[in-house]
């Protein structure tokens, strides 16, 4: 292989494949950016066995070939560069040389024939989509980390004639947000949110994606950009019943924003043990968190828009807070009879679960205190078998020296 290429292209490229490819992988293959001259183009892909992306950039072709090289170091090299064309040579024996300029670099390769990569289909039925960025960042929190419930690791995207609706959760929490409203197909599916969060760093939220299924396989297009990921199967809960259970009992007006600020600055105590409640007034929203390193509260003005605004809800902060800063713009609160919170916005509703109200929390002073207390009132006894076991661990030195006339007897 020999080409000539733009040096911001393929470092733009090379980082694409560093962002889908696994820091450390069983096969060292994996870790690698695949290169290989292909209809005149040069591809760039890489992939985790569970997305695949390729990337196709014009350049000059001197020599077709394939080559497969770390893309961390690949990605390195090419940052440190100042020219902008570089040149890219393959020998004989697998020997990268990369020319620009007065530079050179020269590294060892793997085989590429061991590259596992992925057959990328192509989708017949192709469907518009934009905003996959922000559609991220409103549903990836919401889905769960935990190996034992595979599906609700996924996001669940649903194209339905009004556009595109994803929905995420954890049991503890619901996010249901709104996508591109050209949308417009009649599918679902069940998308990894860790495929969906590498697709969204991969895109602007302006970017208009094809996005078709074949099989078990979603891929999302444009230009000379592919990106696919393996769909999970199964059945996902129905959200719409679950929001529709938590029929509230009040319901009030606020700011996203504020609230979000506000909950940050009663944050800043949460530590092991945590009380976060909200308590209601006609007029007032305050906002509480005790822990072992001390307590904090705030209030934030309200409007009651229906309901009795009144009563006290406890709630996991840690995962309230996610919600909140997934949420902007005028906000509406509804609480039901349980306690569970539903947080609308035009683009994004959160339902959040409610919590029995946490036990009294035991202070680091209190529990200083205490110790300090225990050790004080202590045993005398303690002490002297203490002393005791240090007197008979020390090596006896006592005894009479044989004197001389002795020791010749003894001989």
């Amino acid at each position: 292989m020999k080409i000539n290429a733009n040096r911001e292209e393929l470092l733009a490229a090379a980082r694409d494949a560093l962002a889908v490819s696994p820091e450390k992988s069983p096969l060292p293959e994996l870790e690698c950016a695949y290169l290989a001259t292909e209809d005149g183009k040069l591809t760039v892909a890489g992939g985790n066995l569970q997305v695949a992306l390729e990337r196709r950039i014009p350049v000059q072709i001197e020599e077709e070939g394939i080559v497969i090289i770390d893309a961390a170091m690949l990605v390195n090299m090419l940052s440190k560069l100042a020219e902008e064309c570089v040149t890219l040579r393959v020998d004989e024996n697998r020997r990268l040389e990369i020319t620009c300029g007065e530079a050179f670099y020269g590294v060892s390769t793997l085989d590429s024939a061991k590259y596992p990569r992925l057959d990328i289909p192509f989708p017949e039925d192709t469907v518009t989509v934009t905003n996959i960025p922000a559609l991220s960042r409103r549903t990836v929190f919401a889905a769960s980390e935990t190996d034992d419930k595979p599906l609700m690791k996924c996001v669940h995207l649903i194209f339905s004639t009004d556009g595109l609706r994803a929905v995420s959760s954890d049991s503890f929490r619901i996010a249901t947000a709104k996508g591109s409203s050209k949308s417009a197909a009649q599918t679902d599916m069940l998308i990894p949110a860790a495929s969906l969060e590498k697709l969204a760093r991969l895109v602007g939220n302006k970017d208009e994606l094809r996005v078709g299924r074949t099989g078990n396989t979603v891929v999302f297009m444009k230009d000379d950009f592919i990106f696919s990921a393996r769909l999970m199967q199964g059945n996902y809960f129905d959200e719409n019943m679950m929001l529709s259970r938590a029929k509230p009992s009040f319901m009030v007006l606020t700011d996203a924003a504020v609230l979000r600020n506000a909950m940050s600055s009663v944050y800043a105590v949460v530590g092991e043990q945590n009380r976060f409640s909200f308590k209601f007034s006609s007029a007032a929203l305050r906002m509480t968190c005790e822990s072992e390193y001390g307590a904090s509260s705030v209030e934030v003005d309200i409007v009651p828009l229906s309901g009795n605004p009144s009563g006290v809800y406890w709630y996991n902060p840690a995962k309230l807070y996610e919600c909140l800063k997934a949420l902007g713009g005028t906000m509406m609160l509804k609480v039901a009879e349980n306690g569970a919170l539903l947080m609308e916005t035009d683009e994004l509703t959160c339902l959040q679960v409610p919590m029995r109200e946490p036990k009294p929390v035991e202070r680091i002073a209190i529990k200083q205190a205490a110790k300090k207390e225990a050790t004080e009132k202590a045993p005398k006894k303690t002490a002297k078998k203490e002393e005791k076991a240090k007197k008979e661990s020390k090596p006896k030195t006592g005894g009479k020296k044989k004197k001389p006339a002795d020791e010749k007897k003894a001989a």
